[in-house]
């Protein structure tokens, strides 16, 4: 027999005083009056179990559930288990409203048995396996939402709730990433698409819309201003570079061409002291003959007055001679002052020379020097143009090895100035435009470069949400998957059921699966049809569209539909049949007693105070009787055998 007993089924509950509930694996019928204790059952399987006080909608205490006049109330509940029964067991006090909790006889937290009860797959909060008499009403008030997760939970497998849940906070996440929340920006640009912002006047709700951008094309497009400032900039700083080197180079040629001048003179000086020194050796070179003849002449003897005449004579021609020397001499010492002034000018002119000469290898070195900063610099500014062709390269899109300029490229600057004097009249043309502007302010550049970071960090923030976009509706594609078709199954089977039990009272009815968007995984929900009479059509269960009658019977055959899919092991039905005509009363018994006394169905609790007579019934059913009164024997005296024989014997009559 405990083979067909599912894990969590009820064993035994010991709630009141001198007496214990044995309920049966199959249907339990809790049978009584009003006002005798049978909701005691129930209250006690939920409060045992740590169920909360609202469940039961009797009291928010659990203080209140002590009978009257007991300062503390015990309830102990044993659940099937295959390795053994587990034993629960609470002891509630009053004045406190505080819990003392048993576990197998040892004491526990209140947490540790919720865990227990959890893994027994046992939910007394879920109206689709516990319902107890206040909450009856309240089922066909459930939405077709609550109704979903509730039968999830109740006859689904463990993970398909959770499936849902986790689908529902994917496509949370994923609306968040759809949507670009900024309160600035209206409008958004990208490489690739255009997001416009706007937001309703009347809901306040703010929605996005995208369109594709056209691909760019160059020079229609707005250019980076201040890089192209920097640019301009650069280049003029160049072109005055260039133009200051050139006016040295010029200085420096004139000055090499003085410094020529002034050495082809000093040579041409040079010659002329040379060529003087030259008839000055001649002269001395005759004086000193005309000195040898005159000694010679004064030693040989000759006749005096020959040699007077002679003498005379040649001391006139000596005179005459002499004066010619004197003359010579003085023409010669003339010579000598004219050498010494030409001396003393060559040494002025040497001196000028070698200074000259200084100053030349001084500008040679300066020279070599600004030489050698000139192809610094010429090296820096090829670097700068190499740099600058690099950067135009890259906002031209060429390729690092491609020399020539594209079409398009080529197409678009021949549509531009040729000189620099158009591009620079083009330039101040331009600049005057701006300047023609009012009412600009120095805030305006810095709302746009904040503008301008904002548009950067959104970029940013967008690559990452587009992302972390795609991993989610990757994630919700799987998760889809593995929830949605199980579902469509499950719900399949409830209809199945759910059809054929309206069928056999000769009523109609259908359960499906209801979603108004596929991608809303908040807004699916189980929708429940009904109609009982043949001239109307399927109407949704709800609260006010049917009898409380009808709702009962709704109700209870939908519970009965998920009691052979049920993975619950047990469901408790307190007072359901209340409200319906005997007729479909008796039609609902029947179908509980067929579908609920089955071995492979779970345990059932059907609480009634009146069954209509002539029902058929079951072996496989444990009636359990519950009465109280003031007529009642007391408890010490009560046989339960002598009962059964005098039972016996007014049947035998």
């Amino acid at each position: 027999m405990d083979d067909f007993i599912k894990p969590g089924t009820l064993i035994r509950v010991l709630t009141y005083d001198h007496s214990i509930v044995h309920p049966g694996p199959n249907l339990n019928m809790i049978v009584g009056a009003n006002g005798t204790g049978k909701s005691s059952i129930v209250c006690a399987i939920c409060l045992g179990l740590a169920g909360k006080t609202a469940i039961l909608g009797r009291g928010d205490k659990v203080g209140l559930y002590v009978k009257r006049g007991c300062n503390k109330g015990s309830v102990e509940i044993v659940l099937h288990k295959a390795k053994g029964n587990l034993v629960i067991n609470r002891e509630i006090h009053v004045e406190n409203n505080q819990s003392t909790w048993l576990l197998n006889g040892k004491h526990s937290s209140q947490k540790t048995v919720e865990e227990e009860v959890k893994a027994l797959q046992i939910q007394v909060s879920n109206l689709c396996q516990f319902l107890p008499q206040e909450k009856v009403g309240e089922f066909a008030k459930m939405t077709k939402i609550e109704l979903l997760e509730a039968t999830e939970k109740s006859v689904g497998p463990p993970e398909m709730y959770e499936f849902h849940c986790e689908l529902k906070t994917f496509r949370t996440k994923e609306r968040e990433l759809e949507v670009i929340e900024e309160p600035y920006l209206k409008v958004l640009y990208t490489a690739e698409e255009k997001y416009s912002l706007k937001k309703s006047f009347y809901s306040g709700k703010t929605s996005t819309s995208n369109s594709a951008v056209r691909p760019s094309q160059y020079l229609t497009m707005a250019v980076d201003a201040e890089e192209k400032c920097q640019l301009e900039e650069q280049i003029r700083t160049a072109e005055k570079s260039m133009q200051a080197i050139d006016v040295q180079m010029s200085a420096m040629q004139e000055r090499t061409a003085k410094l020529d001048h002034c050495d082809n003179e000093l040579r041409a000086q040079k010659k002329g002291l040379s060529e003087m020194k030259g008839k000055k050796r001649q002269l001395e070179q005759k004086i000193s003959t005309k000195q040898d003849s005159l000694r010679q002449m004064e030693q040989g003897g000759i006749d005096l007055q020959k040699a007077e005449e002679e003498t005379k004579a040649q001391i006139s021609a000596v005179n005459s001679q002499k004066v010619a020397i004197v003359a010579e001499f003085m023409a010669h010492m003339k010579l000598s002052m004219e050498k010494v002034y030409m001396a003393l000018e060559t040494v002025g002119m040497t001196a000028e020379k070698t200074k000259l000469e200084t100053d030349c290898r001084e500008g040679s070195a300066e020279l070599r020097q600004a030489c050698a900063m000139l192809e610094q610099r010429k090296a820096r500014l090829l670097e700068m143009c190499k740099g600058l062709m690099r950067r135009a390269r890259e906002i031209c899109n060429m390729d690092p090895g491609e020399s020539a300029v594209p079409p398009d490229l080529h197409t678009a600057f021949s549509q531009l100035p040729d000189t620099m004097d158009e591009i620079d009249a083009m330039l101040n043309e331009e600049r005057s435009r701006a300047e023609c502007f009012t009412g600009l302010s120095e805030n305006v550049v810095d709302e746009y470069n904040r503008r301008e970071q904002e548009i950067k960090n959104l970029e940013k923030e967008l690559d990452e949400k587009s992302n972390a976009l795609k991993t989610y509706r990757q994630n919700i594609s799987e998760a889809k998957e593995r929830w949605l078709n199980p579902l469509k199954q499950l719900v399949e089977q409830i209809n199945d059921k759910f059809s054929d039990f309206f069928r056999s009272m000769q009523c109609a009815g259908e359960v499906d699966l209801h979603s108004e968007n596929e991608e809303e995984y908040d807004k699916y929900g189980i929708r429940i049809r009904v109609k009982f009479r043949s001239s109307t059509q399927l109407h949704e269960l709800t609260a006010h569209h049917q009898s409380g009658g009808e709702r009962s019977v709704s109700t209870m055959l939908y519970l009965m539909a998920l009691q052979e899919l049920n993975r619950c092991p047990f469901r408790v039905v307190d007072e359901i049949n209340q409200g319906m005509d005997p007729v479909n009363e008796r039609r609902v018994f029947d179908i509980v007693v067929r579908t609920a006394c089955k071995e492979t169905t779970s345990q059932y609790f059907f609480i009634t105070p009146k069954l209509l007579q002539n029902l058929q019934y079951a072996d496989e059913m444990t009636v359990l009787c519950v009465h109280n009164g003031p007529h009642m024997l007391p408890p010490n005296k009560w046989d339960e055998k002598a009962f059964t024989r005098r039972c016996l014997r007014r049947k035998g009559k």
